[in-house]
């Protein structure tokens, strides 16, 4: 009876350690059809005293079990037009705090990536139909998604602000 005990619940780890397993790999290799449902993004611009748009810049928030971190940088692409840019990079530990539980940051780390665009990318993006970035982790993972309509609007909007 003890042996058999024994067995169930070593099994019982088996499975809750290939579910556990499955999870977290599913959440880290999710797939989306655009940049804003993969990850949280926010772009803004900034206007200098003539009221013309002087800079442009983007910060990407990731959630991942995985503690890889972000290269820094940043691969803009704008149809056939495409910008390498550096990026700064930080990551965040994850909270293990079930009292302050958040389904983005309890047991994920937060991956932030921070890239300020070139001015010369201003009219490539106003002019854009589509508009992809890509970013990749340390283990080679590469993310290269489109931005939604929505997103496209908004950011040839920010742009296009005097």
């Amino acid at each position: 009876m003890k042996n058999k005990l024994i067995i169930l619940f070593g099994i019982m780890l088996i499975m809750f350690g290939g579910f556990g397993y499955g999870y977290t790999y599913m959440i880290d290799h999710r797939t989306a059809d655009s940049l804003s449902a993969y990850c949280d993004i926010d772009f803004k611009t900034d206007v200098d005293e003539k009221g013309v748009v002087s800079t442009a810049n983007l910060t990407i928030l990731d959630y991942r079990f995985a503690g890889d971190r972000l290269k820094p940088a940043l691969l803009l692409i704008c149809d056939d037009d495409i910008f390498d840019m550096q990026a700064s990079i930080r990551q965040t530990p994850p909270s293990y705090s079930i009292a302050f539980y958040n389904d983005k940051t309890t047991f994920k780390n937060t991956n932030k990536l921070f890239a300020e665009f070139p001015a010369d990318s201003f009219a490539a993006i106003r002019q854009a139909q589509v508009v992809r970035i890509r970013f990749t982790y340390e283990d080679g993972t590469s993310i290269e998604l489109p931005l939604n309509e929505h997103d496209l609007q908004y950011w040839k909007d920010q742009l296009n602000k005097e």
